[in-house]
């Protein structure tokens, strides 16, 4: 478990607008028709808060599960949150990007209901790295996630949180822009600090051109990558 006084978070996230068209068609294949409108809402509103988990996971849990279950775990986390602070018509339509997207994957496995299994064998090969078979992996955690329906409380305990103080959830509404991404992320920061949860107080959003680009780094003061 890092300490927080010592680094920094960066997280990374890639744009619609700026990727090659090849790229934009296989992420609008992927997302249906409106594919700007819901690339915003899994990547820049949703998913910002599932990287935000890593740094929650690297801060306050001195154990960190296996990356397949880590994924799970920050995907339990970001639902969990967006159902105690977001709009529920962003939620539905995260819950039908998740349904829709998962209709057009060619699933992997055998085992279509076993996520956790396949990429626990295959992390860290060749296969796992495909935009199909990562995407189809991340998109059937989140399904599983939004069917657990965990509070936010719940799914902090179960990331090894044990010493949290609730908080009274509160509506968090945001317009779909270019802001949305960093004000999503100021927001969390601050709610987090008043549940009790460690985080670097630099927590900086960077958009990527790449659009399958979205992740969480931590950066010492000296920066040196860790």
């Amino acid at each position: 478990m890092k300490k927080v006084n010592e680094y920094k978070v960066e997280i990374i996230t890639g744009q619609y607008i700026t990727a090659p068209l090849e790229q934009k068609l296989m992420i609008k294949n992927l997302l249906g028709e409106d594919v700007e409108y819901h690339f915003e809402i899994y990547f820049h509103w949703y998913n910002m808060i599932h990287e935000l988990g890593h740094a929650v996971l690297e801060y306050n849990c001195p154990n960190r599960p296996h990356p397949a279950d880590e994924e799970q775990w920050v995907n339990h986390f970001a639902i969990a949150y967006w159902r105690h602070y977001g709009e529920i018509e962003k939620l539905e339509t995260l819950r039908s990007i998740v349904h829709e997207a998962l209709s057009r994957f060619i699933v992997p496995t055998d085992n279509n209901n076993n996520h956790l299994d396949y990429a626990k064998e295959q992390w860290g090969k060749e296969e796992l790295c495909s935009f199909n078979n990562y995407g189809w992996f991340q998109f059937r955690c989140v399904e599983q996630s939004i069917s657990q329906q965990l509070s936010l409380e719940q799914a902090l305990r179960d990331m090894g949180l044990t010493n949290i103080q609730w908080q009274k959830g509160r509506l968090l509404k945001y317009k779909v822009d270019e802001r949305m991404p960093y004000q999503v992320i100021e927001d969390a920061k601050h709610l987090l600090y008043s549940w009790g949860i460690s985080l670097p107080k630099e927590i900086s959003v960077i958009l990527s051109d790449d659009p399958n680009c979205h992740m969480c780094q931590s950066k010492s003061i000296d920066a040196k990558y860790i």
